[in-house]
C-alpha cells in the first residue's frame, strides 16, 4: 500500500506534469488458522495503465524478482532492467536522489558508510548473482571530501552467465549466499568418493570395524565416505556411536562386504529418520 509511482502526463491546464499515484487502490486480508488465508487486492487505474502499456514490466524476470531479499536490491533491479542495454546505461544523481528512489531514508543511515555497507554492497552481490547484468557504481566527493553524487552502471552479461544467473533464481534459495560467496560444499558422487577412498587400501587389507569405536577419513576411510556422503549431513560419528550403541558386539563380527553392507543400510536408515541436516 505504501508503494508509490512516477509517470509522465499533462495537467488540465494541458502543460507537462508528472503524475504520482499508489500501485494499490486496497487490500483484503483474509483472518484463518488452517494456514490458507489469501490475500486480494486492486490496482489503482494508473497503475493499472502503465502496466498495460509499458515495455518496461516486460523486461523484469518474475523469477529474479522472487529470488532478491533486499528490498533495496528488487529497485536497483528494476533501475537496470530500464538500463542495461542502452547506449548509456547508467543512473546519476545526489546521494538524496538516490536515498529516494530506493526508498532509504538518511535518519536511518546517516552516513554514507552505512548506506554503502547495507544498501549498495547487498544490492549489488545479488544483481550479480541473479540478474542478466551485473551492477557497479561510483561514487563522486564534494569540496569538503563528503560524498555528494553516485553513478549506477549496469552492464549486460554474456550468454553463459546470463544462462548461469538464469539457472540461480530458479533455484531454491537455501545456500544462495553462499553459492555467491564461494562457501557452499560441493557434493561428490557417492560412488566416487567410495572409490576414491577403498584405492587408499591394500589388496591384503580386510575391512573391520575401527577398534577405538572411531569412524574417520584416515583410519576408516571405506566407512568415513560411506557416512559423508549417505548419512543426511549428520556427522558421520554420531552415526557411528548410535551403531556401536545398538550393534554392541555384534559390529566385531562384521568384515569386508558384509561390514559395508550393514554400515551402509544402518546410515541410509538413520538418514530418512532423521531427516537430512
Amino acid at each position: 500500500m505504501d508503494v508509490k509511482f512516477q509517470m509522465p502526463s499533462t495537467s488540465a491546464q494541458g502543460r507537462a506534469a508528472t503524475l504520482t499515484a499508489a500501485l494499490l487502490a486496497w487490500t483484503l486480508n483474509e483472518h484463518a488458522e488452517d494456514g490458507r488465508a489469501t490475500v486480494e487486492w486492486e490496482f489503482t487505474a494508473p497503475a493499472r495503465a502503465i502496466l498495460q502499456g509499458s515495455d518496461y514490466y516486460a523486461r523484469l524476470n518474475r523469477a529474479a524478482l522472487l529470488a532478491f531479499r533486499s528490498k533495496y536490491a528488487i529497485t536497483l533491479y528494476e533501475m537496470g532492467c530500464l538500463l542495461a542495454g542502452r547506449r548509456n546505461p547508467t543512473w546519476s544523481g545526489t546521494v538524496d536522489e538516490l536515498r529516494e528512489r530506493l526508498g532509504a531514508p538518511s535518519n536511518s543511515m546517516p552516513n554514507f558508510s552505512d548506506f554503502r555497507r547495507l544498501v549498495l554492497t547487498p544490492g549489488k552481490a545479488e544483481i550479480d548473482q541473479l540478474a542478466a547484468f551485473t551492477m557497479d557504481w561510483l561514487e563522486r566527493r564534494g569540496a569538503r571530501g563528503k560524498i555528494t553524487h553516485v553513478t549506477i552502471t549496469f552492464s549486460p552479461k554474456d550468454d553463459d552467465a546470463t544462462n548461469a544467473a538464469a539457472d540461480e533464481a530458479e533455484r531454491h534459495s537455501t545456500g544462495r549466499r553462499s553459492r555467491r560467496e564461494g562457501t557452499a560444499d560441493t557434493i561428490v558422487d557417492a560412488a566416487s568418493l567410495i572409490a576414491v577412498a577403498a584405492t587408499r587400501m591394500s589388496v591384503s587389507d580386510t575391512l573391520r570395524w575401527p577398534a577405538d569405536d572411531r569412524v574417520d577419513e584416515f583410519k576408516t576411510p571405506e566407512l568415513y565416505a560411506i557416512g559423508r556422503t549417505l548419512g543426511g549431513g549428520h556427522a558421520v560419528q554420531r552415526l557411528a556411536d548410535q551403531y556401536v550403541k545398538i550393534l554392541k558386539d555384534r559390529r566385531r563380527q562384521l568384515v569386508g562386504d558384509a561390514l559395508k553392507a550393514d554400515w551402509t543400510k544402518w546410515v541410509t536408515g538413520c538418514s530418512a529418520k532423521w531427516g537430512r541436516v
